[in-house]
């Protein structure tokens, strides 16, 4: 019988996200019905799929109590979605690198803000003797309303991080200069077992490794310490995970999570190594299980 899987999208860009093509020609070869549908549009018929994955949502961040709203929808209509709303909802703030270094992971050093709290930058920086920090929202995407201040700029940076404290929570996080100089790790993991990887590095005098903002990825295998400390981040999450993206960078020997992506991570997928085989692979399984 012929499946039927929806990638949700969004309005921003509804039609599949171009690094998602490789994993859809592989299931449309397979006989299978892949169709991106923007998870802000109303008329979408959710529960005729077999599957839903979240992939390119790229603009629930400019209105995320619309976005929980809608999973709060596909909840409710038992809508068969993977990563699991649980996981989308937890994932969604930055509060959850919190909950993962409550339970041992290692994080770069954070201080965590709420929003409307009161914060001297200049303070901050002085007090834990960062020469840099890296500012952004605790709810964000591909950089968003993200920028890094040295110690000696943080006073004119004032303004501009009391207004973002004002509208919504804030990470202000030492900045890791081993991204400059040696890169970001992003291992990609399908059902919890790695697939392969990455390293990402930003732009000269730039320290966003997004393509967006001129980075690059290349394919690299990763250390066996590196990988080793993926995946024990993974065995701390109990629900399924159709992918999951890993992104860290290792500083004195140790892997420090940066991110844990499981909402809408670009997933590097190149058909001559496999991943988009592997993901398809996966997704059908997911069908079986559910």
């Amino acid at each position: 019988m012929n499946k039927r899987i929806a990638f949700v999208t969004s309005s921003v860009k509804p039609d599949f996200a171009g690094n998602d093509l490789s994993v859809v020609d592989v299931l449309k070869l397979a006989g299978t019905t892949v169709q991106p549908l923007p998870w802000d549009v109303e008329t979408a018929e959710w529960n005729s799929f077999d599957l839903v994955v979240i992939r390119s949502c790229w603009n629930y961040h400019h209105d995320p109590e619309k976005f929980i709203a809608w999973i709060n929808q596909m909840e409710e209509q038992k809508v068969n979605m993977f990563n699991p709303l649980r996981i989308a909802r937890w994932n969604l703030h930055k509060g959850y690198l919190k909950d993962l270094e409550s339970k041992g992971v290692l994080l770069p050093e954070t201080m965590w803000l709420d929003k409307g709290s009161k914060a001297n930058l200049s303070s901050v920086l002085t007090e834990k003797n960062w020469e840099k920090a890296v500012v952004k929202p605790a709810i964000s995407a591909t950089a968003f309303n993200t920028f890094l201040v040295s110690r000696s700029a943080a006073a004119q940076a004032q303004t501009k991080f009391e207004s973002q404290l004002t509208h919504s929570d804030m990470l202000v996080q030492k900045f890791m200069t081993e991204v400059q100089a040696h890169g970001e790790w992003s291992l990609i993991f399908f059902n919890k077992v790695f697939s392969h990887a990455v390293i990402k590095r930003p732009a000269e005098k730039d320290f966003r490794v997004q393509n967006d903002f001129g980075g690059s990825a290349t394919p690299t295998s990763p250390p066996a310490f590196v990988l080793s400390e993926a995946e024990k981040i993974l065995t701390l999450i109990a629900e399924p995970l159709l992918y999951a993206r890993v992104d860290g960078v290792v500083s004195e020997g140790r892997f420090l999570l940066m991110e844990l992506e499981l909402i809408e991570p670009m997933l590097f997928l190149e058909s001559e190594n496999g991943s988009a085989k592997l993901f398809a692979e996966a997704m059908m399984d997911f069908i079986s299980y559910n």
